[in-house]
């Protein structure tokens, strides 16, 4: 247990994480001449159930947010309520039917970057019965690069705002909140959910976003 609780890369290995058969594979290795014997010859079916005894899996990720922020809980807490006054917001809109946009809009906006831009080198093959259960791909394909994606999700209707860009700096992130001043009533309010991100909080953002609605 204490092993499984370390490294590979810290013992040499080129790993980051065990799996059951490298850890069985460094147990017999170095077992009898640290002093077990009986485990000279463990096996992966011997290391699979000291780990199932214990609950143990470090061949698994699992991850967790580590509060930095003095302020997380109290930060936390008001992300919460907005989201829960956008719930009521809507329980109230589908009780009256009504299709009227809010006065406040909230959106929450996120990022993902390094997306692998590919393009296929030959058109999909449809399903052939008798002959091509699935649809048919070809294996090669062209590199186009990485991009990144930048979409404000909608928490009323669903409405997603999206850009493709190549990268992804204050600019990018400015020319979305544009795009999302330009789709909603000049009247409404928007309300926006995002991380602390460098280019949300750069001095170039809020200058920028001054001369929108607030």
């Amino acid at each position: 247990m204490h092993l499984a609780c370390t490294k590979p890369k810290d013992l040499g290995y080129a790993a980051e994480l065990w799996t059951r058969q490298s850890l069985a594979t460094h147990v017999r290795q170095n077992a009898i001449a640290n002093g077990y014997q009986h485990l000279g010859r463990a096996a992966k079916a011997t290391v699979q159930r000291i780990l199932a005894e214990q609950n143990f899996q470090p061949h698994k990720v699992k991850y967790y947010l580590e509060r930095r922020d003095p302020q997380f809980e109290s930060k936390m807490q008001e992300v919460l309520m907005v989201y829960r006054e956008v719930a009521l917001q809507n329980e109230v809109a589908a009780a009256s039917a009504s299709s009227t946009v809010p006065d406040i809009i909230t959106v929450s906006i996120d990022e993902k970057p390094g997306v692998q831009a590919i393009e296929n080198t030959a058109p999909d093959l449809p399903p052939k019965s008798g002959q091509y259960p699935a649809v048919g791909r070809d294996y090669e394909y062209k590199r186009h690069g990485t991009v990144s994606i930048l979409a404000a999700l909608d928490l009323h209707d669903g409405h997603v705002t999206a850009r493709v860009e190549e990268r992804h700096r204050s600019r990018e992130f400015i020319a979305l909140l544009k795009d999302l001043d330009a789709y909603y009533p000049p009247a409404a309010t928007i309300r926006i959910i995002l991380d602390n991100h460098s280019a949300h909080i750069s001095k170039e953002t809020p200058l920028s976003s001054n001369s929108m609605r607030r």
